[in-house]
């Protein structure tokens, strides 16, 4: 009996620990079901977290680099703003580029200007200060304008007559020269720079310049259309000085007076010696002539 309760007490244990163990393996299996749905979940909401905080750090990268995009367009912008106001920059180098033009324009202006005075043209004397010098004893044989007094002719021991002279020349001119003058040249009178504004050529082949000795200009004269000479008022020559130089008068020697217009009058040499000082002889009215070094003849021409 008591066996028998044992077995039955043993059975019952049995049949309640299987009980037991079905619904524990129930609740385990559901908590198994239940952690792997949660777990299911879990990694889902993960996955969704992963995901989203992804697709957060996209949109912030995006983000990040629309900004630097921006940012980066900011200075193209900014260049590009800096591009645009460039010509309002380079509108002073356009001033100043126009301010350039008229002093081009001046230049070219004063080009144009000056372009004559390039083509200005300088006429000097064939002989003259600014020529070949020429001094007294290259007048040994030549006909000059000279100057003395009658104390200067002497009459040594032996009876020979000597005649001391200062010696003048008067410029000469080639007649190409002065037939070719026009306004910006410049002609050199007796040393002197005379530039040249007007000229003008009268009827009796004088040339004219600067409206004549009235209105303080020159007047150039010739006597043969080749050569011309400055001359003065009452038609003068314009001498200088060349120096004084002492001659003997030759054996042959003649004297010309003409100074009383009309009735020129010779003499010889004793006759010349014998006169006096009459109208004097300047280098507006005396002509010595030599040859071989001494005085040949002396004129004494008529001035108005």
């Amino acid at each position: 009996m008591k066996k028998a309760h044992i077995i039955l007490t043993a059975a019952l244990l049995s049949m309640s620990l299987t009980g037991c163990g079905a619904a524990t393996e129930e609740k385990v299996s559901t908590s198994s079901n239940s952690i792997e749905t949660q777990a299911e979940v879990t990694e889902a909401e993960t996955e969704k977290s992963t995901e989203a905080k992804a697709t957060e750090a996209e949109t912030e990268e995006s983000t990040e680099a629309e900004a630097t995009e921006a940012e980066t367009e900011k200075p193209t912008e900014a260049k590009s703003a800096e591009a645009e106001a460039e010509p309002e920059t380079e509108k002073p180098t356009e001033a100043k580029a126009a301010e350039a033009e008229p002093e081009e324009q001046d230049e070219a202006e004063a080009e144009i200007e000056e372009s004559p005075a390039a083509e200005q043209k300088e006429v000097f004397a064939l002989n003259g200060p600014l020529g070949r010098y020429q001094g007294p004893g290259e007048f040994g044989n030549a006909s000059f304008a000279a100057s003395f007094a009658k104390d200067d002719l002497v009459q040594t021991d032996d009876g020979t007559l000597s005649l001391t002279v200062m010696i003048y020349r008067y410029e000469l001119f080639s007649g190409d020269d002065i037939n070719a003058l026009k306004k910006g040249d410049i002609i050199w009178c007796l040393g002197q720079e005379v530039k040249v504004d007007t000229v003008e050529t009268r009827q009796d082949g004088a040339v004219i310049i600067n409206g004549g000795i009235e209105n303080g200009g020159r007047m150039f004269k010739t006597d043969d259309n080749s050569v011309y000479f400055e001359a003065g008022m009452n038609d003068r020559k314009s001498y200088y000085e060349i120096g004084e130089n002492t001659y003997t008068l030759s054996e042959n020697f003649v004297f010309t007076d003409g100074s009383d217009y009309g009735n020129p009058v010779t003499y010889t040499a004793e006759e010349f010696l014998a006169l006096g000082e009459g109208v004097g002889f300047i280098n507006a009215n005396t002509i010595v002539e030599t040859t071989d070094g001494v005085i040949t003849a002396i004129e004494r021409v008529y001035i108005p």
